[in-house]
This record gives structure tokens, C-alpha cells and sequence, in this order.
């Protein structure tokens, strides 16, 4: 429920200044491993533990090169994908309990950070129900990673398969090939963990700050090693949601109208909204 949180400060500690800038929420990276390991990594696990019996079907139908030889290496590759798709409904629920976690986790720093900048306690106004089309929203965005890290390996691997096939090729290098397919299944795991997490995390940020009434946020830079090198330069820079809200000035630093590749939209970006409260 929208509520007004510069008149509550006001009240609460009867402000004298222009802004209060809240504290920046950080997500650790604990989070991001615990949703590649829970999530991520049983559906990668499936097509490793697959790749002995795909190799044992190539190298007899290698040997052989009967008509029939080829579909059983096809039939061992269905049923890793099958495994996969019985492990869905699982990982499904486990994707909901954690995106569910990194809600709590963030409304607690939120609500500290509140308490801390303003003397105002949300615990009784905030809850999950505020964010709840975001949730909703991240955990199909999430189900659908699951399911593309398993379609993209199963594609490496019969691609690996059949063209081996085709050009005879030794079965140590076609093996090679698909632990390659499943080590970069994995990596690329990792990876979306972590933009997973920034991008909920920036959601859950934009919401609570539209439901305390908060129009104005700073731009933190994610301080990653190869960034992109426009978000670099608009690390501190103050923006405002409200229309019209860039070209003003509070204290003394001018106000922005936001890009639209905003914090965390792009692949991969790690930056954060910082929430800054004004006192009109």
C-alpha cells in the first residue's frame, strides 16, 4: 500500500533538510550462489551424469555404423532431457523459495536503512504483497533460464554427437567436446545467478521506493573490472522518476531524467538505484 514517507519523516524527526540519502543496499553474492547451486547446477549435473552412457552408445555405434546405432545414442540423449524435464516442478519451487528469501533479505535492509536515515519503522507497512508482481515476474523470467541452460546443452551435445558421427571422429575428442558443452553450461550458470540476483534486487529497490513515495535516486556504479564505460560515468549522478523531474537542482547537484537502460537492465550490469528522500 502507497504511503508517504517524506511527510513521516518530517513528523518523526521534524527535518531540516533538502534530502536524506538512504543507505545502498549491497546483495551478497552468497545469495547468487546459493540460487546456481540449488537451482542452476542440478539441471548441468543431469547432462554430466548423462555423458557416459551418451559415450558408451556413440563409441559402439562408431564401431559399428549400423542403421540403427545413431538412434541409440538419440534415445540416450532424450533420456538425459527427460531426467530434465521430471527435475522442472523441483527446481520450480526451489526457485520460488528463493526469489521469496531475497524478498525478505532486502525488505530488512530496506527497513533498516529506513529506520536508520529517518527514525521511521516500516515493519508494520511493508510486506511482500507490494512487490508481488515483481516476484511473480522474476521467477518466470528465472524457470525459463533453467529450462534454456538445459536446451542450450542438450543442443552443444548433439551437435558434438552427430557430427562426430558423420566425420568419424575419435570418441576422446566428441567426450571432450561435451564435458566442454557442460562446463560452459555451468559457467554461463554462474553468471545468470548473479545478474539474477542484481536484477531482482534493483526491481525490489524500484518498487519500495514508488510505495514509500520516493521520486529521486542515485546511480552506483557496480565498480566491476571491464564496465560499461557510460554507466561508469554516471556513478553519483541523481535522477528523478516523476515527469519532468530532470533539469531541477537539489542541493546543488542537477537532476536527471533517467536512461532507459536503467540500473541492472542491461545483461550483466551490476549497478543499483540509491534512494535519496527530498523535503519539498
Amino acid at each position: 500500500m502507497p504511503f508517504d514517507l517524506p511527510a513521516m519523516a518530517r513528523r518523526a524527526r521534524n527535518v531540516r533538510r533538502k534530502t536524506i540519502t538512504i543507505r545502498d543496499i549491497i546483495p551478497p553474492q552468497m545469495l547468487a550462489r546459493d540460487l546456481a547451486r540449488t537451482a542452476y547446477a542440478p539441471i548441468v549435473a543431469v547432462w554430466e551424469d548423462a555423458t557416459p552412457r551418451i559415450m558408451d552408445a556413440y563409441a559402439l555405434s562408431l564401431a559399428q555404423m549400423t542403421t540403427d546405432s545413431p538412434a541409440d545414442v538419440q534415445r540416450e540423449i532424450e533420456a538425459a532431457e527427460g531426467e530434465a524435464s521430471r527435475l522442472y516442478l523441483l527446481l520450480d519451487a526451489r526457485l520460488r523459495d528463493w526469489t521469496l528469501r531475497v524478498e525478505r533479505w532486502f525488505r530488512g535492509k530496506w527497513r533498516g536503512a529506513i529506520l536508520s536515515a529517518t527514525g521511521v519503522d516500516l515493519g508494520t507497512l511493508i510486506g511482500p504483497e507490494g512487490v508481488r508482481a515483481s516476484l511473480e515476474t522474476h521467477l518466470a523470467w528465472n524457470a525459463d533460464l533453467v529450462r534454456d541452460v538445459s536446451a542450450q546443452t542438450r543442443q552443444r551435445i548433439s551437435a558434438a554427437v552427430f557430427d562426430g558421427l558423420r566425420a568419424r571422429t575419435p570418441a576422446r575428442e566428441v567426450a571432450a567436446k561435451i564435458r566442454e558443452a557442460t562446463g560452459l553450461a555451468r559457467d554461463r550458470s554462474t553468471r545468470i545467478a548473479s545478474d539474477q540476483l542484481t536484477k531482482l534486487t534493483s526491481s525490489l529497490a524500484d518498487e519500495r521506493r514508488r510505495e514509500a513515495g520516493i521520486d529521486l535516486w542515485k546511480w552506483r556504479h557496480s565498480g566491476k573490472r571491464h564496465p560499461r564505460e557510460d554507466h561508469r560515468a554516471r556513478d553519483g549522478n541523481l535522477y528523478a522518476d516523476r515527469p519532468g523531474g530532470g533539469g531541477e537542482t537539489v542541493d546543488g547537484q542537477r537532476v536527471l531524467d533517467p536512461p532507459e537502460d536503467r540500473p541492472a537492465r542491461l545483461p550483466y550490469c551490476g549497478c543499483r538505484s540509491q534512494s535519496v528522500i527530498r523535503f519539498d
